[in-house]
């Protein structure tokens, strides 16, 4: 998947933002290092606020190293998941019956319980989400707990 051009501006300011912290990294570092050879803090003091530093500043080269390599992880599979949860309600309905099988194991994972030749089961992680919070918990109960329905 190519990244858009609005996508690669969002990820050189967020390069940018980050080398801007390295660099008040940076400063503080310089800052703790005169500090301790003023004598103005101990050497454990030191020892510890460097190691936060050092720590901090790795993670965010890491960061930047990652996003400069185009590997931002999780853009690429949460767009195919809203695009899933988008399209699930017409798979359901107009689904071939594999499509219909490969979105309930994602929905639910593979812990589906067959009850009167209907599969029920809980969401999983992320799906549970989008369940809207009601007393079930997002579990779809058995039967004769489904809303009843009139003809006229």
């Amino acid at each position: 998947m190519a990244l858009e051009q609005k996508d690669i501006e969002l990820i050189e300011r967020v390069i940018y933002k980050k080398r801007g912290e390295i660099e008040k990294i940076n400063l503080r570092l310089q800052k703790l290092l005169d500090s301790f050879l003023d004598g103005v803090i101990e050497r454990n003091d030191y020892a510890d606020e460097k190691a936060k530093a050092m720590s901090r500043k790795k993670t965010l080269e890491e960061q930047i190293a990652a996003l400069a390599k185009g590997r931002a992880y999780w853009l690429e599979p949460l767009q195919n998941w809203i695009l899933t949860a988008k399209n699930a309600g017409e798979i359901a309905v107009t689904g071939s019956s594999q499509t219909r099988k490969a979105l309930a194991r994602q929905v639910f994972g593979s812990n589906l319980i067959l009850d009167g030749k209907k599969a029920r089961g809980s969401c999983v992680k992320p799906w549970s989400l989008l369940v809207e919070k009601s007393s079930s918990g997002g579990v779809v109960g058995a039967a004769g707990f489904e809303p009843a329905t009139y003809s006229v």
